[in-house]
């Protein structure tokens, strides 16, 4: 009899082993598998912001630029951008990390691709957030970070987000610092 007790006691601590098992797999294929710990990132219009994909999203607009592990560095008046697709009307809040070269300085940029209307065009001479919010007037933004003279300097973390509240044309507030 105790051979039989313990033959249905192993039945049982397998069988609850087995639905933990299937409960655990059913369990971890209804979780998402990749969450993304920052949700604002979500939020990002710019493909590739940090630039810890290369180059992707970049690759029309780059000249005189390089990528590494600290973003973008441009020299020798090149420029990195990307043509951002927006709602017209719609009010975005434009941002970027930026800093000089030794000598040099960098402009950030954000234009209306279709007129050239500038909504954002700082000069950076030293280590900077540089950011802006304004009301998109076309379809495409192209956000940018320039050289300003050979030494230039170097930009990480863009960002274009739909900004809340009303639409107050293309003048917004900013700021650097």
């Amino acid at each position: 009899m105790t051979s039989s007790l313990r033959l249905g006691r192993t039945r049982t601590v397998a069988a609850f082993a087995a639905a933990a098992c299937l409960g655990g797999t059913a369990f971890a294929n209804a979780v998402p598998l990749t969450v993304d710990p920052h949700p604002s990132a979500a939020a990002n219009l710019v493909a590739n912001a940090n630039f810890r994909s290369g180059l992707n999203g970049w690759g029309t607009h780059v000249y005189h630029a390089n990528v590494g592990g600290n973003g973008a560095t441009v020299h020798d008046n090149g420029y990195i951008g990307q043509d951002v697709p927006v709602t017209n009307g719609a009010r975005y809040t434009y941002s970027v990390r930026a800093g000089a070269n030794p000598g040099g300085s960098v402009l950030a940029l954000a234009l209306d691709s279709r007129t050239g209307v500038a909504y954002v065009s700082r000069t950076v001479t030293a280590a900077t957030n540089v950011s802006q919010t304004f009301t998109a007037v076309g379809p495409t933004v192209y956000i940018a970070c320039q050289a300003g003279g050979g030494a230039g300097g170097w930009c990480n973390d863009f960002s274009l987000v739909a900004a809340p509240g009303p639409s107050s044309g293309s003048a917004g507030t900013g700021s650097a610092g």
